[in-house]
């Protein structure tokens, strides 16, 4: 099984070079679905409304919904409202949670939760036949549109800000006592977590989503007149129900899997050597996904620590059951870091859950070096595109500037979009209609499929079916079209490997000993 960090392919194809290629996160490239989840920062201010354009696809195409339409932001959590145009529709399905209408008369209309930026793949039950029938559809709510409910004329780029604006101002050193720290523990790259020291070997942390946690030694009780909104947690942080599957990884490379009680991943879904080994031997037991944990389970348990990524913010209840039976909810932000190594510096948050820090330090500089090794190796130069294709056969890109157009450059590339073709998203990813897609990316000299996200594609022909135009790409006349393993998601700092077959894809290497990356023919 693959390592966290690498089985050592690049130094062995390389050893001249030594060990040139431990770079950004490509796992993360995984996370695409995830980015309209970026935490907002919750405050203790009502909640905001706005107006918002929200686009309808799936189905027969008879069906419409009103655009634009209301939506609410509450902390990290945005509100639609959707009205359809017919008064035939009686549930609503998102994210694995049921939703009924809100009104009594005309059209249905339902308050759902919602990603911004982001295709959403809901359904919704008619009783306009004979029988009930469910119906698959596709949400997209372009956050560019956001206006102030009032009309005085705010934007996304106000309502929702940058994800750097948003990590700005949620540090909060303040225990509520007196007490000042000693220091603030430095971070590089990611701007969404903070660690604070203070005397005692007590450490705060804060995230971008305003929850702050007091880490006191196994055994301590925090200081007197600490601050009621701070969570206290015993470290070592054990009997945790780790959530959060890209973060497994972190968990894994510091040995820190006997930690953990419970997953909300089942083995057959997990690629972590070491953390699979202990979901098949039981060590780890599946305590359910995040939208429906096992509570009974939970509860007696005796868990003391649950880690979730934002995808709890779309169940919002779960984590208030989790809190009232005693469980501690930390939201981890790593899906919010613009920086590839932000993402992998979360390691170091978990150093300080799990007494590692020295280790989470050491991990972390040896990616750091490696990737400045990365970046002074010799450019290919090469354009590269980079997308999936969703069930509505439209593309879905990545704006350039984010880490995914990063980690290109840091390979020796270029990245296919520029920021004025993608400046019209506050998001990390873009959905094209795919002749204006073409339009901007058929030049590319090389085409990255991710199959991480989309499975489907074994062979050029897969790849060819998926839409005509495919075939008049560049990259496809000259056979440089690859495709992303499908495991890539929970290898977030298994990057060795990866970011070394990526060059090696640009510089056009012999492919046969790839792991992470297949050339498609």
């Amino acid at each position: 099984m693959r390592g966290c960090f690498g089985n050592g392919k690049a130094a062995s194809r390389r050893a001249g070079a030594g060990m040139r290629l431990l770079a950004v996160v490509l796992a993360a490239l995984l996370a695409l679905p995830f980015a309209g989840c970026a935490g907002a920062g919750t405050s203790d201010k009502e909640p905001s409304e706005y107006t918002i354009e929200a686009a309808l696809s799936g189905g027969s195409g008879r069906a419409s919904i009103e655009s634009p339409t209301k939506i609410v932001r509450d902390g990290d959590v945005y509100v639609a409202t959707i009205t359809w145009s017919s008064s035939s529709y009686d549930k609503m399905t998102v994210y694995g949670t049921d939703y009924a209408p809100v009104n009594d008369g005309g059209n249905s209309s339902f308050e759902i939760p919602v990603t911004l930026d982001e295709d959403m793949e809901v359904s919704a039950e008619t009783v306009a036949m004979s029988t009930p029938h469910t119906i698959d559809y596709t949400l997209h709510f372009d956050s560019s549109t956001m206006k102030a409910s009032d009309g005085a004329g705010g934007s996304a780029g106000t309502a929702k800000g940058s994800a750097d604006a948003q990590a700005a101002d949620f540090h909060n050193a303040d225990l509520g006592n007196g007490w000042q720290p000693t220091r603030s523990v430095p971070l590089e790259y990611a701007k969404h977590f903070t660690i604070d020291e203070f005397e005692g070997g007590l450490r705060l942390i804060c995230t971008s989503n305003g929850e702050r946690f007091l880490v006191v030694a196994q055994g301590s009780e925090a200081p007197a007149g600490v601050s009621p909104d701070i969570a206290v947690i015993k470290r070592q942080a054990d009997k945790v129900y780790l959530v959060s599957s890209a973060t497994m990884c972190l968990v894994d490379a510091l040995g820190a899997n006997d930690n953990i009680i419970m997953s909300g991943t089942r083995a057959e879904d997990c690629s972590v050597a070491g953390f699979k080994q202990a979901l098949e031997d039981g060590t780890i037991a599946y305590g359910g996904k995040y939208s429906a944990p096992d509570y009974e389970r939970i509860s007696a348990s005796g868990c003391t620590l649950a880690i979730e990524n934002a995808m709890i913010n779309h169940t919002p209840d779960v984590k208030e059951k989790l809190q009232k039976l005693g469980v501690t909810v930390l939201t981890e932000q790593s899906s919010s870091e613009s920086e590839a190594l932000g993402r992998v510096e979360w390691i170091k948050l978990f150093g300080v859950l799990f007494d590692k820090e020295g280790e989470a330090t050491r991990l972390f500089n040896e990616q750091k070096a490696s990737v400045e090794k990365t970046s002074s190796l010799e450019k290919p130069g090469k354009t590269v595109a980079y997308f999936y294709i969703n069930s509505n056969g439209a593309a879905v890109t990545r704006r350039a500037g984010d880490y995914v157009a990063q980690m290109i450059e840091l390979a020796g590339g270029v990245y296919a979009l520029d920021s004025s073709q993608t400046e019209s998203t506050s998001g990390s990813s873009l959905t094209l209609e795919m002749e204006r897609f073409f339009a901007m990316a058929k030049d590319a000299d090389v085409v990255i499929y991710n199959g991480t996200i989309d499975e489907s594609v074994d062979s050029m022909a897969d790849f060819l079916g998926k839409n005509s135009l495919l075939a008049q790409f560049k990259a496809v006349k000259s056979g440089n079209v690859w495709v992303t393993d499908a495991d890539m998601y929970q290898q977030m700092t298994s990057t060795a490997d990866i970011i070394d077959e990526l060059h090696g894809a640009l510089a056009g290497e012999d492919a046969s000993g790839f792991s992470y990356l297949r050339k498609l023919s």
